[in-house]
């Protein structure tokens, strides 16, 4: 027989709103068990009560509580900025990948450029400084499948603290996600996320990132 708990716990689990909700206590457990009841009783293939499962929710709060939030404050170390970026997109093929091999000894590059290649599945993507974006053009000669310009690229870097930490990602992608910002591409390193946005949300994505940098490193 297959129980509601689990069932109830996965439903929750898929939802991130209702998962806040839940954790916070801001959660109307009732509102919410009426609404979850068709899919909790298709699953387990039997009438469930409004009852249990507002007492499955409550044992779910319970649980939450004790482990640590999807979302929290991740410490950020520093914030770098680069602007103008462009977007280079090719098709993937033999031929753009050898080429790609001499672009790389032919660019020179600063500390100060952003220049970063995905070979994707169906996709060769280019993400540099402005500034090289014709060296780049030129080298290839082929047309690409687009160029995204008028680019920004804003950095958080934080420490290796942060590992083992779940959700880490998660919760840095979540402070623009509530402000609705459109994220054009996103470029990672160990210890640090690049998110890539139009220039023109370069302003108030930098200073929801300073706000957080302001907070997590206040001192007591």
């Amino acid at each position: 027989m297959i129980k509601i708990q689990p069932i109830v716990r996965e439903i929750v689990l898929s939802e991130v709103e209702a998962c806040f909700a839940l954790t916070n206590g801001y959660m109307n457990m009732s509102s919410y068990a009426y609404q979850i009841r068709p899919r909790v009783e298709a699953l387990t293939k039997k009438k469930v009560t409004i009852a249990s499962l507002v007492v499955s929710l409550s044992r779910l709060r319970k649980e939450f509580r004790k482990e640590r939030p999807l979302v929290h404050d991740v410490v950020i170390k520093n914030i770098t900025t680069k602007l103008p970026i462009s977007e280079i997109i090719y098709e993937n093929n033999a031929k753009f990948i050898k080429d790609l091999e001499s672009l790389h000894r032919k660019l020179e590059l600063s500390q100060d450029d952003l220049f970063t290649t995905t070979i994707g599945m169906a996709e060769l993507d280019i993400i540099c400084s402005s500034n090289i974006e014709k060296k780049i053009l030129k080298h290839f000669r082929s047309k690409p499948i687009v160029v995204n310009r008028k680019l920004a690229a804003i950095g958080v870097s934080f420490g290796k603290e942060v590992f083992d930490t779940p959700n880490v990602f998660f919760s840095l992608l979540s402070v623009t996600a509530r402000a609705r910002i459109n994220l054009e591409e996103l470029i990672s390193t160990p210890t640090e996320l690049v998110f890539i946005v139009a220039e023109k949300d370069f302003g108030k994505t930098v200073a929801l990132f300073s706000e957080l940098h302001r907070k997590t490193n206040v001192k007591d």
